[in-house]
């Protein structure tokens, strides 16, 4: 039978939208600060090595110039100045600036005073641009000051530079110049990014990554809460056959334990509707609905199907004579035989008083007949005991098989065939019977098992 779906078992509620979101935007804000500082460290860190590069240029070139062209700087000349350092002029000379740009890829600039004398620096016609001066706040700090200073920002012609400044000494310890060793800006910030840039793929793939397994984990946990509410839901509203996502139970955490603990529940309530409390068979309400589907089943499937009805003879005298908690030993001992009995055969039902139903699936007349008369003999030969009496009982049994017929029919037809075995000897199982002697059953009145 197919049950009908829960209308709420699909709806999103707000624990579906607010459990993603705090577990993952607090994960996305940290894992964008982490970036964000982590490539702010790195980028600092590369501007350092920058910076320290552009000083060993700059020390390399002073020792260069100590070395090739030996004394003090001095500008000679009345209306053509030129630069000398020592006896040598090097005004023109740009052999040992434009190797070191060459080996290195930094420009170098040498002022005398303010003013740019030689330089590697070019505009954009190709020309030196010499007869310049430094800016201010370099001829402040390092003219003025004598300090080395490096500037992140310094405007050449309409190009930013990484620069290095460095005071230039004559032999009396007075500063004759300034050295400029310096990269473009574009050049460090595209040699940073390049560095920088799998360091920031990692880490947006590692979030990403994070966040992904973040909204997996709380799927699975959303789906095992909602699986948990539906199975609430259904057994709330009397569905005691509803079944728990195995999903649910396979997670080993405390879902699962509460999941271990609703069909515990589950069976407890079902055990409590469906089943005698004095047998533990099925009583007659849930045991009459389990009838209804193995009948359609075995319809649809066009299978055999046997039903038996049965009743404990002479158990009227067993209360009588023993009493009747003796008699409810009777009642357990036997519905312990049927339903070790009827194991994968069927099942059984307590369907009133001393009688009892057993539903044989899949099994024709002759089958269920066999089977059955093992299930006597196994009965005859039980002795069972109670407050020191050792008691032996018997049973009757009628039996019917037709899937043409309903239910009902069915019913009738094995009760009937109960009633003639039970007038007629009893301790016996009856397949059919003789019509003449069911003519006067509805008007008599039943002996209550006797």
């Amino acid at each position: 039978m197919n049950r009908k779906k829960d209308p709420n078992m699909n709806k999103r509620g707000k624990l579906y939208y607010s459990f993603p979101a705090i577990s993952m935007i607090p994960l996305l804000l940290y894992g964008i600060v982490v970036i964000i500082f982590s490539s702010a460290s790195f980028k600092h860190s590369m501007q350092e090595q920058v910076y320290a590069e552009l000083k060993n240029v700059a020390s390399l070139v002073d020792t260069l110039l100590d070395t090739a062209y030996p004394g003090d700087y001095t500008l000679a000349g009345d209306t053509a100045l030129s630069l000398y350092k020592g006896d040598i002029d090097i005004t023109s000379d740009y052999t040992l600036i434009d190797d070191v740009r060459e080996r290195t890829d930094m420009d170098v600039t040498l002022f005398y005073q303010d003013t740019r004398i030689l330089t590697t620096i070019k505009n954009w016609e190709g020309e030196r641009i010499i007869g310049t001066q430094a800016p201010e706040q370099v001829m402040a700090d390092v003219l003025q000051e004598g300090k080395s200073c490096f500037y992140d920002n310094v405007i050449i012609k309409g190009t930013s530079y990484f620069a290095y400044y460095a005071p230039l000494y004559n032999s009396d310890g007075q500063i004759a110049g300034i050295l400029f060793v310096g990269k473009p800006a574009t050049e460090v910030n595209s040699q940073v990014n390049r560095a920088l840039s799998p360091i920031v793929i990692v880490g947006i793939l590692t979030l990403v990554l994070v966040c992904l397994f973040s909204i997996y984990y709380a799927s699975t946990f959303l789906k095992a809460l909602y699986g948990l509410k539906t199975f609430f839901s259904q057994v709330a509203t009397g569905n005691l056959s509803e079944e728990l996502d195995p999903a649910v139970l396979k997670r080993g955490d405390e879902l699962s334990e509460l999941g271990r603990s609703a069909l515990s529940m589950q069976n407890s309530l079902r055990n409590l509707v469906e089943r005698d409390s004095l047998t533990e068979l099925y009583n007659r309400r849930s045991g009459g609905r389990h009838l209804i589907n193995s009948m359609e089943k075995a319809k649809t499937m066009n299978t055999p199907f046997t039903l038996v009805i049965g009743d404990i003879d002479f158990f009227k005298k067993v209360n009588d004579t023993y009493g009747h908690l003796c008699g409810d030993e009777v009642l357990k001992k036997v519905a312990f035989l049927l339903r070790e009995h009827m194991k994968s055969k069927g099942y059984a039902i307590r369907w009133g008083g001393e009688e009892f139903l057993l539903v044989y699936e899949n099994s024709r007349l002759e089958e269920a007949y066999e089977s059955l008369n093992t299930l006597l003999e196994d009965i005859r030969n039980t002795c069972i005991q109670s407050d020191k009496h050792q008691i032996y009982i018997t049973m009757t049994f009628g039996m019917a098989c037709d899937s043409s017929k309903e239910l009902k029919e069915l019913l009738k037809d094995a009760d009937d065939r109960l009633y003639y075995g039970k007038n007629n000897g009893r301790n016996q199982i009856v397949t059919c019977c003789d019509e003449n002697s069911l003519q006067h059953k509805e008007e008599e009145e039943p002996e209550n098992g006797q």
